[in-house]
């Protein structure tokens, strides 16, 4: 996981000033261990930081997006999530609750990179992977709410 002081510094590289909002926004990707929505990020960094605005949250976040400190995910619709994992991994996404789980196993992801420049002279700075199905929770309350129907 990256730390408060990696998103700073991606900041301060991309030419932004380090406001105290954008410092809280970047200590909050710092301790989170999700996949955060903006408007996740949004109700934690206002609950201490009053002050703060849903455009400086949203400005932040696609700012470090586009510095590469972070990934967004869609999982379609409204609903998107930052990846704040900067490891080459899987994100599996539910297709009913919408939350992102990471699958950290033993991939071949990172010999990707080399296997990619050698055949085509890209330059990977990430990969992302996502895998979309159903978590187990949505899985069981699905059975439990087809048990439901088939005894009623």
């Amino acid at each position: 996981m990256q730390s408060t002081g990696q998103y700073l510094d991606a900041l301060k590289r991309g030419g932004y000033r380090l406001t105290d909002q954008r410092r809280a926004v970047c200590e909050y990707l710092g301790q989170t261990q999700t996949h955060p929505t903006p408007s996740q990020v949004y109700a934690a960094v206002s609950a201490a930081h009053p002050e703060i605005s849903r455009a400086t949250v949203y400005n932040t976040l696609k700012a470090l997006r586009d510095l590469g400190a972070i990934m967004e995910i869609s999982v379609g619709g409204e609903h998107t999530h930052y990846d704040i994992n900067p490891e080459p991994h899987i994100n599996m996404v539910c297709l009913r609750c919408d939350q992102v789980f990471d699958y950290d196993g033993d991939l071949p992801l990172k010999d990707l990179y080399q296997r990619v420049f050698d055949e085509t002279a890209f330059q990977a700075v990430g990969v992302q992977v996502q895998m979309v199905g159903f978590c187990p929770a949505c899985r069981a309350q699905k059975r439990a709410e087809i048990w439901r129907q088939l005894q009623g």
